[in-house]
C-alpha cells in the first residue's frame, strides 16, 4: 500500500477532530447537543475545506488514514464516488465492520448487514415492498395516512400554534407506523421507544454491548405488526420467506423515517425562506420532492458512507488492502465550492439534470446499494409539507440562521420552531 500520501502528523492533529465531530453528532441517532455544537462552529465546512486542501497536497485519489489500527481511505474526487458505490457488493461491500456493529443492535439481518447470499432476496424485497423506482401501487393509502397524521398534529398545536422539533418528530413517528403497518399503530409509542433505545446504544457500534433482551422485544413487536399489517401499508407487501427476515427489513424501514423527519423538518426552513417561490412549490409535488432531495443536499442526513473492500484494490496507482474501510463524506460532495449552486437552495437541479450529472452528489446513496425506499419517502415527505402548509407559509419562530441567498452550513433542526398559519 502506497503509505507516502498519508497525512503528515500535523495534518492528522487538524483532521482527526473535525472527523470525530461526524461520529460524536450519532451515526444512528442523533445528540442533540453535538448537534448544537456543530452548528455553531460550522464543523462541516471546516472539515470540507480542509478535506480539498488535502486534496490539493496529496493528489486526487483516496486518503489513506490509520486511526487506532484501523485501515481507512477517505474519497476526495467525485467521480470516485460513483465508482465506489457502483462497485457494491463486490469489491465495495456496504456491510462493513462498523456498520455491521452498529445495526446488530437492532436489525442484524437488515439488507445493509447482510453478506452476499443473503443479500439478493432481502433486497428484492424492500423493492418489492417500496415499489422502488416507480409510483407506489399504494398511493391512495400513504395519501389517506399523511392527510390524518397533518390534521392531527394542526389541531395538537392549538392556540399555542408553535411547532418544534419534538413535536414534528412524534407526528412524524406516527406517519412512519401508520405507513408500514397501518392506521392502528399511530398510537404503538413502545415500538418507536425500544428502537430509540437500541440505536442509543448502536452509536457505539460493537463498542456497546448489545442488550438482547430489549432487541428481542422489539422485533417481536415488529413481527406482530407485519402479521397485522393492513391492506396497504408497506409491510403488508412483503414476501413471506425465512430468507427476507422480514422484521429486520421493517426495523430499518422505522429507522430511516427519523432521517426523513429530520429531512423534512429542516426543508419547511427552506420553503420559509424569502426567496423562496412558496406558492409555486407547495402546489408542485415534483418541486416539493426536489425541495426535500435539497434538504438532503444542503444539510445530508447520512454523514458519511461507509464502504469496505473485500479484497486488495488498485485505485490510481496505490494499492488498498483487503478490509479498508472508504469514507465519503457527504457535506465535501455536496457544498462542493466548484457547484455554482453549492451554498444555495437551487431545487431545480433534480428536476433539469443537473444533479444527476454530478457523481458526488448522493442523497440517497447510490448503486446497487442505492436507497430502497427513495421513491416512496420522497412521495411522503411531499405529501406531507403540503398538508402543513396547505393554510399559508409558515412562519419561523425561532433564533436559527434564516435561510438566505446564503444557506448556511449546518442547520440544527433541533433549534427549529414553525408557526403554521391558519392552525386551529
Amino acid at each position: 500500500m502506497a503509505t507516502n500520501r498519508a497525512p503528515a502528523p500535523m495534518e492528522m492533529m487538524r483532521l482527526l477532530p473535525l472527523l470525530s465531530t461526524l461520529v460524536a453528532r450519532g451515526v444512528i441517532i442523533r445528540r442533540p447537543r453535538w448537534e448544537a455544537a456543530a452548528a455553531a462552529l460550522e464543523t462541516d465546512h471546516r472539515l470540507s475545506a480542509l478535506l480539498r486542501e488535502l486534496r490539493e497536497r496529496h493528489g486526487d485519489g483516496p486518503l489513506p488514514l490509520n486511526i487506532a489500527g484501523r485501515r481507512m481511505a477517505i474519497v476526495l474526487a467525485p467521480e470516485d464516488v460513483r465508482r465506489l458505490l457502483e462497485g457494491t457488493p463486490d469489491p465495495f461491500s456496504p456491510a462493513g465492520r462498523e456498520k455491521r456493529g452498529a445495526l446488530a443492535h437492532f436489525q442484524p439481518h437488515g439488507v445493509l448487514a447482510s453478506d452476499s447470499d443473503a443479500r439478493e432476496p432481502r433486497r428484492e424485497a424492500n423493492e418489492q415492498a417500496l415499489a422502488t423506482g416507480r409510483v407506489h401501487p399504494d398511493i391512495d393509502t400513504l395519501s389517506a395516512h399523511v392527510e390524518e397524521e397533518a390534521e392531527v398534529l394542526l389541531h395538537a398545536l392549538g392556540d399555542v400554534n408553535a411547532l418544534d422539533w419534538p413535536r414534528f418528530s412524534a407526528s412524524f413517528d406516527a406517519l412512519a407506523r401508520r405507513v408500514i403497518f397501518g392506521s392502528w399503530a399511530a398510537t404503538d409509542h413502545l415500538t418507536t421507544a425500544l428502537l430509540r433505545h437500541l440505536r442509543s446504544r448502536a452509536d457505539w457500534s460493537y463498542a456497546m454491548p448489545i442488550d438482547r433482551k430489549a432487541r428481542e422485544e422489539f422485533l417481536h413487536r415488529v413481527r406482530e405488526g407485519i402479521d397485522h399489517a393492513e391492506p396497504g401499508s408497506l409491510a403488508a407487501r412483503l414476501p413471506d420467506d425465512d430468507r427476507v427476515r422480514p422484521e429486520d427489513q421493517v426495523a430499518h424501514w422505522l429507522f430511516a423515517f427519523d432521517a426523513t423527519a429530520i429531512a423534512s423538518f429542516r426543508a419547511l426552513a427552506l420553503l420559509n425562506a424569502e426567496s423562496t417561490d412558496f406558492e409555486g412549490i407547495v402546489a408542485d409535488p415534483a418541486r416539493l420532492a426536489a425541495t426535500v432531495q435539497e434538504s438532503v443536499r444542503l444539510w445530508p442526513t447520512t454523514l458519511a458512507i461507509l464502504r469496505e473492500g473485500v479484497r486488495p484494490t488498485e485505485w490510481r496507482g496505490m494499492t488498498f488492502e483487503e478490509g479498508t474501510a472508504f469514507v465519503v463524506v457527504s457535506s465535501y460532495f455536496h457544498r462542493d465550492p466548484r457547484l455554482p449552486y453549492a451554498d444555495a437552495f437551487t431545487p431545480e437541479i433534480w428536476l433539469d439534470g443537473r444533479a444527476e450529472a454530478e457523481p458526488g452528489l448522493v442523497p440517497f446513496s447510490h448503486g446497487p446499494a442505492e436507497c430502497p425506499g427513495r421513491d416512496v419517502v420522497l412521495a411522503t415527505t411531499s405529501l406531507f409539507l403540503r398538508a402543513l402548509t396547505r393554510r399559508g407559509k409558515p412562519t419561523r419562530l425561532d433564533a436559527a440562521p434564516l435561510v438566505s441567498a446564503y444557506v448556511p452550513a449546518l442547520l440544527d433542526h433541533t433549534a427549529l420552531r414553525f408557526s403554521p398559519q391558519g392552525a386551529p
